[in-house]
């Protein structure tokens, strides 16, 4: 004998039958890691969240009304991360602070009108640090034109134009997203940053 082993029909028969589920299991697992990364994708694109920041001098049904919002226009809920106000180029941490600078609040009369109840309202909110659900509005500053607030109301008006915001927020599987620009596309981000000045309310 030669040494050399001898392959029958029946050998060569095996191998290409194994050779072939091999081939079949890797192509499998080729196309299930493919699908997976698709899965997740799909899942992940239907908790999108979208946050959009806007203003505007009249309620829906016409009256003077300056409402400052953010809105969740996405699929999913977002989780806000920090929320920042700026007037320009000077971060504000509080609604009031800002109308003292911008449009002439007097604070300490408007605390004593409050009291006596003759101030129409201002209503605030915050923004970092909360949920907001798919389709959800949040007012964070609010102010209906009244009497007594005339002039700072369309102080606040005119100078709504100079007011920008950067707001960074998650979806529920932790992808974050920065915005600086109300851009339909914001900047992906690992983490939100922490804010020098966080606007608060």
């Amino acid at each position: 004998m030669s040494g050399i082993p001898h392959f029958s029909r029946k050998d060569w028969l095996e191998y290409a039958v194994t050779a072939l589920l091999l081939l079949i299991s890797v192509l499998s697992l080729w196309v299930a890691v493919g699908t997976e990364d698709a899965n997740r994708r799909m899942v992940a694109a239907a908790y999108w969240p979208f946050i959009k920041v806007d203003d505007g001098n009249a309620d829906d049904e016409g009256n003077p009304r300056l409402i400052f919002r953010v809105t969740n226009s996405g699929v999913g809920p977002a989780k806000v991360q920090s929320f920042e106000l700026f007037w320009k180029g000077r971060a504000y941490p509080r609604s009031y602070t800002l109308m003292k600078d911008c449009c002439g609040l007097d604070l300490a009369r408007y605390r004593e009108d409050v009291f006596r109840h003759r101030a129409t309202p201002i209503v605030d909110d915050f923004v970092a640090g909360r949920v907001i659900r798919a389709g959800e509005t949040v007012n964070f500053l609010d102010i209906k034109l009244g009497p007594d607030n005339e002039k700072m109301w369309d102080a606040l008006d005119a100078a709504r134009r100079d007011i920008r915001y950067r707001i960074c927020y998650c979806s529920v599987f932790d992808e974050c997203w920065l915005d600086q620009h109300g851009d339909l596309n914001p900047a992906r981000v690992a983490t939100c940053p922490v804010p020098k000045v966080m606007y608060v309310n």
